[in-house]
């Protein structure tokens, strides 16, 4: 079974990041809540050899089936990573390794369950997982070859009718695998009858309706939004006339509530039929509607351009209707303060003490009801002339962050609602996912292309975009910028340490050359990357930039900060030498960590975007990064920033360093131009960085600092209001994620102009 390794868009690299990111998710989900319970090695050990075989009835049997469904997908994407373009002798020879790493790691996981209480331990679930890595071994056997070839054709350009065509069929394996769960299947008459008698077949047309008029509008409502996509995407095709397109949704409508009736705890209601007609009805209006010729943008009325926005505010004012509906808030301060332990409950905490179904239906209501809201920013974003766009861009990404908090924090005042904070993360992820959809399908072309002619050799090409009009980004930046430091200088929750960064006297003035101070920082690399020079010159080149870079930085702050801040980092001036030369060149030091990593950021981006760059083009920054290492570390004025690392230092430091790249990577993908085809590439990026950076800072940083008589993390002292108020691990990971995703729209904001400001050729001109 060969794919060949030679065939153009192999997305064995995709593979492999989704066969890392479902292992973790398979650990973590198995070990949820995480309340770990220390119990000695040789009880631990009894205890698993007599772990029992539990006898399953109809209650337990979703539970059994799940085992067996997770470790499905988890062998047959790492099939994929390990074998695909492999021979047929590589291929048998990595199945019979990983069939036993499956039952190795089944094992493994439901041994650490012992030391996690609230997990239940039984040979069914090692023999359920054990099956499904053995089944989902033979699926990559039977449709692997298939799947590497339909995931490869997603990274091709496509007619808007066709990938439509892609999505539908994608929307409805999703709503028929939502539908079966949770996979209590029964073909036996007798539980048939049983369901009957229970009431879980109902033939009256709206008869189990909530006698609740706002809870019966909602569950209909939900239930006809359900079908407008599919009707929609279909009706996209182009080819299928608006009666066929209704008559296949409703037929899938039937189609699956007829599986339900074999799902023992699923409802099968006649109701769901009318309300998929609605949906099918609605989807295909509106699909004939966008199907239609379009019209010219100069034929276009100029308030059409922002009926995306205004659209996308009128659907936020649902969802906070939705999620806050009756309005029945508490504003005492007791009443919060109660309510506050969800802060210290790790991710998914919630969903694992319902069942598997209830689990999902979560996940879906949070993910369905914001990915609207992600396409209609979209769609508004792609309206606007081109230099607006990576702004609204970046204005876009922090809504779909913002929203879903903003949502919480309500729902934090309502007695009857429940606050979580894998509720915020899932709806995030949610409207990620609705904008990057209608984004891949706004860019695809209205009819297919015509192949061209003649070859063209565009691998070392950099992308021709039009040049941005920069004479505004650095104004509405350096504004926006002022007035968010300004605002941090007032807030009363902001960080003590961080307030105190801005002069009391003058604090907008601080805030205004803090905002400049940013700016410097985020683009001087990127355009000193840019540079059109040999490799030689860059040798040079690149440490005199960096000096220039920290040296301005330091003035700036010099003037924007109290003095007192700035020994806070890089420690009051102990070799008495004239002036601030000593506490200027400690921070020309430290500002050449971060200036390194932007600069490697943006060449390999540029690398990865075709441009010719030679090895000496990324060695370049390996000399200013030692000697920051020595000016910061080795040559310490104090131990501010040394004790917040981890032992031992040179690797600390190396690894901090990969953090900062886990943050500059990812923006630098994020505000430049790439082909279509890598376009997936950089949103992978993104959702990977944050746990690789939880990782970095966990081997970076120190995990214990005896300071001020008590015991703290070096992540708690960064990320605490204060030194008498350390917060908990939970809550330190929310605020750094929150600041991670933050730094990273930043960066994008300031960065993306810079980016894309260069046409060039380097075929012809050297870099």
């Amino acid at each position: 079974m060969s794919y060949g390794t030679s065939r153009p868009g192999n997305p064995r690299s995709l593979l492999w990041l989704a066969a890392l990111a479902y292992s973790a998710f398979v650990v973590y989900g198995s070990l949820v809540p995480l309340e770990f319970r220390a119990i000695p090695w040789d009880e631990a050990v009894a205890q698993f050899a007599a772990i029992p075989f539990l006898r399953l009835g109809i209650g337990s049997r979703a539970d059994w089936m799940a085992n067996l469904l997770l470790f499905i997908p988890l062998c047959f994407l790492w099939m994929g990573a390990l074998s695909a373009g492999a021979s047929r002798m590589r291929s048998m020879l990595i199945s019979l390794v990983l069939v036993p790493a499956a039952i190795a790691l089944s094992l493994g996981i439901e041994f650490t369950q012992l030391f996690f209480p609230q997990r239940t331990v039984s040979q069914n679930d090692i023999l359920a997982e054990s099956l499904g890595g053995v089944i989902g071994v033979l699926v990559w056997w039977g449709a692997g070859a298939r799947f590497v070839d339909w995931l490869t054709s997603w990274q091709q350009t496509h007619a808007r009718a066709a990938l439509a065509e892609r999505l539908a069929w994608v929307y409805l394996a999703g709503v028929v695998v939502y539908n079966v769960l949770p996979l209590d299947l029964t073909i036996s008459v007798v539980e048939i009858f049983h369901k009957w008698q229970a009431g879980l077949v109902n033939l009256l047309p709206f008869g189990r309706l909530p006698a609740d008029a706002a809870e019966a509008l909602y569950e209909l409502a939900t239930d006809v939004l359900i079908w407008v996509p599919l009707a929609l995407l279909w009706r996209l095709d182009g080819t299928r006339s608006a009666w066929r397109v209704w008559a296949m949704t409703l037929s899938a409508a039937v189609a699956l509530e007829a599986m339900q009736l074999f799902v023992y705890s699923r409802v099968s209601d006649v109701t769901d039929l009318f309300t998929a007609a609605a949906g099918a009805t609605l989807g295909t209006l509106v699909g004939g509607r966008l199907a239609a010729r379009a019209v010219p943008a100069s034929q276009m009325p100029a308030w059409s351009a922002w009926l995306p926005f205004a659209l996308a505010a009128g659907w936020t004012a649902l969802l906070l209707f939705v999620f806050w509906f009756p309005f029945d808030f508490r504003a005492d301060g007791a009443f919060i303060k109660s309510r506050l332990d969800f802060m210290q409950r790790v991710p998914f905490e919630v969903y694992y003490f319902g069942t598997e179904y209830r689990a999902i239906t979560e996940v879906l209501r949070k993910t369905l009801f914001f990915a609207p809201l992600g396409g209609l920013l979209a769609w508004g974003v792609a309206r606007q002339p081109w230099r607006w766009r990576g702004p609204l861009s970046a204005l876009a990404m922090l809504v779909l962050a913002g929203m879903p908090a903003v949502v919480e924090l309500g729902q934090l005042m309502l007695p009857h609602k429940y606050v979580d904070l894998t509720d915020w993360l899932l709806a995030w992820l949610g409207g990620l996912a609705g904008y990057a959809a209608a984004r891949r399908m706004l860019r695809a072309p209205q009819h297919a292309a015509v192949p061209p002619v003649a070859k063209v050799e565009d691998a070392a090409v950099d992308i021709v975009r039009p040049v941005p009009r920069m004479r505004w980004h650095l104004p509405l930046m350096l504004g926006g910028l002022s007035l968010l430091f300004w605002g941090a200088a007032q807030a009363p929750f902001v960080p003590y340490n961080v307030r105190e960064l801005f002069r009391p006297d003058a604090a907008w003035l601080s805030a205004l050359l803090l905002a400049l101070t940013v700016y410097w920082l985020a683009v001087w690399p990127v355009w000193l990357a840019r540079r059109r020079v040999s490799g030689l010159v860059r040798v040079w080149q690149v440490p005199a930039g960096l000096l220039a870079y920290g040296g301005i930085a330091f003035l700036l702050l010099l003037a924007a900060v109290p003095e007192e801040g700035l020994f806070d980092l890089v420690g009051s001036p102990v070799l008495n030498w004239p002036g601030s030369l000593e506490l200027g060149l400690r921070w020309v030091a430290l500002a050449a960590v971060p200036g390194a990593m932007l600069y490697l950021a943006a060449q390999t981006v540029r690398r990865w975007r075709g441009l010719r760059l030679g090895a000496l083009h990324f060695w370049a920054a390996a000399l200013p990064l030692v000697l920051a290492y020595w000016g910061v570390v080795a040559q310490a004025a104090t131990d501010n920033l040394t004790e917040l690392m981890a032992s031992p230092q040179p690797l600390a430091f190396a690894v901090l360093c990969v953090w900062l790249g886990t943050l500059f990577l990812p923006a630098a993908l994020l505000a430049s131009p790439v082909p279509g085809a890598h376009r997936l590439v950089r949103w992978a990026a993104l959702a990977m960085s944050l746990p690789l950076a939880a990782v970095c800072l966990h081997f970076g940083l120190a995990d214990t600092i005896g300071k001020y008589g008590r015991q703290f993390s070096a992540l708690q002292f960064l990320l605490s209001a204060d030194r008498q108020h350390y917060a908990a691990l939970p809550v330190i990971w929310l605020r750094y994620a929150v600041l991670h995703v933050l730094v990273i729209a930043a960066l994008v904001s300031l960065q993306w102009p810079h980016f894309r400001a260069v046409q060039r050729n380097p075929t012809h001109v050297p870099h």
